[in-house]
């Protein structure tokens, strides 16, 4: 909260958090420029000095001088960047991708003033080894902190409060659980209110959104308001958005025509009104080229690394358990187009048999989103358990990813009556090759009782798919197998 000193001057927590990682990286900057010297040094050990043109006074006011410019060309940029504002809700890749942008433009800034500047005894090798230590440092420092607060904020420390107001009681409880559960952002308490039912300073009930007096929202500092298109009579008009930055809060418009936490989005304006464009995410042509290109080989690489596990695996199969090595089942491909989907069979050959003749496990089934309990599926054959659990009986699924049926990463593969589960967001689900691994699959698998946020997450992957996320998926499936985490 804010806190006014005797003498008038307002503290705000969060500017001095801002001035107290300004101060941070400056003193990365002074240290990246003595870790340069160390290098430079240490390269030529000792033979030569750091500043070996010239006289040293001269030589030592350049080099000083270019210190004094990264810092302050690095305050001014990340100024107009705003690079220290909170930011609760970005993700965390979109940040590093916006801080490095930042760093490269603060590097060409400071060459370019070394070159306007004539620093003619600077050395080339030192001022990239100091450009490139301090970017260094930088990052880690901003990336650390960020990770740290946000690690604080899921854990019991909850600094602030805020308050969801909109006359539409579904939109604003929606948006308060997101606050608290799905996207913990450190906030102690999130109250929900109807904008009509705000109460002034004088303690009487507000004629309309427009009246959010003081003595409503006295201990809070998060205000979210909810319709943006409810005329001058609704919770996001002018007039209510100055009564509450007049009252110190931190204001917030949330659209409530539509959930876009599914789409890609950018904020734009038009004449001065700001648009919130949203698309489906999608690859580049050329993305998708190298896409397929990698599916190819590394899927074909495999294949053969792999072909002594899998023959051993289906021969095993064959001895313990009568019928087929591999199961075949038709699911929905790109585009929504069918294929034959192939895994090592795990179930005995009657295994839909079962199911059908006894209602009550196929009541459990369908209640269990299409899957049966663990420990509670009579139909695995001997080596059922231990192929699921150590998901080799996916190993077959690399054939469907060399045929371009699917992709070793992608949403998951379901069948034809599942697909009803996802609604109108059907064709998006469909819009990438569903593959063998996915964000699904690296989040708990069959630890994730409710089917609609399989879906969630299945979606989730299709508005943020990039090589650079499939990467990490990769990286996080070899952990996930190893642990067997939802694997039955």
């Amino acid at each position: 909260m804010l806190e006014r000193y005797r003498w008038g001057v307002t503290l705000n927590p969060q500017n001095s958090r801002e001035v107290a990682e300004r101060i941070a990286d400056a003193i990365c900057i002074f240290v990246g420029y003595f870790v340069a010297s160390e290098i430079v040094l240490a390269l030529y050990r000792g033979q030569i000095q750091v500043f070996p043109h010239g006289r040293p006074s001269e030589a030592q006011s350049q080099y000083s001088a270019l210190l004094i410019l990264a810092i302050l060309s690095w305050l001014t940029l990340t100024a107009y960047t705003e690079t220290y504002r909170p930011h609760r809700t970005e993700r965390l890749n979109f940040l590093a991708r916006r801080l490095i942008q930042t760093l490269l433009i603060w590097s060409l800034v400071t060459i370019a003033a070394i070159f306007a500047l004539k620093f003619q005894y600077l050395s080339r090798q030192f001022t990239a080894y100091f450009i490139a230590a301090s970017a260094v440092l930088i990052c880690f420092r901003q990336m650390g902190t960020t990770l740290l607060l946000r690690s604080l904020r899921r854990s019991a420390h909850k600094w602030r409060t805020a308050v969801v107001i909109g006359d539409d009681e579904a939109s604003r409880e929606h948006f308060a659980r997101l606050l608290t559960t799905a996207h913990p952002m450190g906030y102690q308490r999130v109250d929900a209110k109807p904008a009509k039912r705000a109460v002034d300073c004088n303690g009487n009930r507000a004629e309309s959104g427009c009246d959010l007096k003081c003595a409503s929202l006295k201990e809070i500092d998060d205000v979210y308001l909810i319709g943006m298109n409810d005329g001058a009579d609704g919770p996001a008009s002018t007039e209510c958005m100055l009564t509450l930055l007049k009252q110190g809060k931190s204001v917030h418009i949330i659209p409530s025509l539509l959930d876009t936490r599914l789409f890609r989005q950018s904020l734009g304006d038009i004449a001065g009104i700001p648009v919130l464009s949203v698309s489906k995410g999608e690859l580049t042509p050329i993305q998708a080229a190298v896409k397929r290109a990698i599916d190819f080989v590394v899927s074909g690489l495999l294949l053969i690394a792999l072909s002594p596990v899998m023959a051993a695996i289906a021969v095993a199969i064959k001895l313990t358990s009568p019928g087929p090595v591999l199961f075949r089942q038709k699911r929905l491909g790109l585009n929504g187009k069918p294929f034959t989907f192939y895994k090592f069979r795990t179930m005995r050959a009657d295994a839909e048999q079962i199911l059908k003749d006894s209602p009550s496990l196929y009541a459990k089934f369908l209640k269990n989103n299409f899957k049966l309990p663990k420990g509670e599926d009579p139909r695995l054959a001997p080596l059922g358990n231990f192929l699921r659990a150590a998901s080799l009986d996916e190993l077959p699924q690399l054939f469907n990813v060399l045929s371009g049926e699917m992709s070793l990463v992608g949403p998951r593969p379901v069948e034809p009556p599942q697909a009803v589960q996802y609604g109108d967001s059907a064709m998006l689900f469909m819009s990438a090759k569903p593959g063998m691994t996915g964000h699904w699959q690296v989040s708990g698998r069959s630890e994730i009782a409710e089917y609609q946020k399989r879906v969630e997450l299945d979606l989730e992957y299709i508005r943020d798919q990039s090589l650079g996320k499939d990467l990490e998926i990769l990286l996080r499936t070899v952990p996930a197998v190893l642990r067997r985490k939802g694997a039955h």
